[in-house]
């Protein structure tokens, strides 16, 4: 057994193919299938039932799925144990990020405790949702930052501390009838085209979450990026909602941003890992992320 056979099996399961674990791992699809299939040779069970289209777990890889991703996290912690006895070593700590650092000011506070803590290096990884959200079932971080997103967050296992506050907006062209308006009101927005960011985003969930407490059957033209759905907007081929602070940093000219009431929340926190919970230094960054946001 070894220890990329066990990130191969993790993986799987929480990418959901074969195909997007070759893919997360940069490695051919058949080294995956050879790998796993030696795995359950040394382990006398079947891990997956491959009848299926996707794969699925047996009853026997369920009840091992558990020791798996203990086993893997102990030697991931037995290397990283291993390189802080290492000679002019500099301990680091892992941040995923979702592609919001410039919008926050986050680079400033992240380099500010680089300059303080000359033993430290910040190593940092910008990812979009599915692949942080997945990052988050192991061990191999220290924090994350993303919107709270309650389909993703609720398992208890790590915290989640608020940094900074948001909302979602809708932005239209400023020749739109809506920009004269104030504010608008879930009613406006029953008829509206409407262009939102892909599905898997947690600004996504939000607004499905809106549309559904208030019997709204939005009418969605479109779904992209933040600066694609905004070049729509340019376009006049329909609204976006969109957070706030991202839209402060990609309005075009023609495009005006406005408020929605009732408002729709969106939190932007920091996932602490619950092993690097009582690190001084991991609080140390998070506090100065909070501070940089209250300015």
């Amino acid at each position: 057994m070894t220890e990329e056979q066990l990130k191969y099996f993790i993986t799987i399961i929480d990418t959901g193919s074969y195909m997007e674990t070759a893919l997360e791992l940069n490695i051919a699809q058949s080294s995956v299938s050879k790998q796993i299939q030696a795995l359950e040779r040394e382990l006398g069970v079947q891990l997956f039932n491959r009848r299926r289209r996707h794969v699925k777990l047996t009853e026997e890889g369920k009840q091992l799925l558990p020791q798996a991703r203990h086993i893997l996290g102990e030697i991931h912690h037995l290397k990283y144990m291993a390189k802080k006895l290492q000679p002019g070593y500099k301990y680091r700590i892992t941040v995923l990020t979702l592609p919001i650092m410039s919008c926050f000011g986050f680079h400033i506070p992240v380099s500010r405790f680089e300059l303080e803590n000359p033993s430290f290096i910040i190593n940092l990884k910008e990812l979009e949702e599915p692949q942080l959200f997945r990052k988050l079932l192991g061990n191999n971080f220290d924090i994350a930052l993303t919107y709270w997103d309650e389909q993703n967050l609720t398992n208890g296992k790590n915290s989640f501390v608020p940094v900074s506050t948001d909302k979602i907006v809708l932005a239209v062209h400023k020749d739109n009838p809506l920009a004269k308006l104030e504010q608008i009101t879930p009613e406006q927005l029953k008829n509206t085209p409407l262009m939102l960011m892909e599905t898997y985003t947690c600004i996504s969930h939000l607004c499905m979450a809106f549309f559904e407490e208030h019997h709204i059957v939005p009418n969605i033209v479109f779904r992209g990026r933040p600066e694609t759905i905004l070049g729509g907007v340019e376009a006049k081929l329909g609204s976006a909602l969109i957070a706030r602070k991202l839209a402060s940093q990609l309005l075009a000219n023609n495009v005006v941003s406005i408020p929605i009431s009732p408002s729709i929340p969106a939190t932007l926190g920091a996932v602490i890992n619950r092993h690097s919970q009582k690190n001084p230094k991991v609080r140390e960054l998070v506090k100065m992320l909070i501070d940089r946001n209250n300015e």
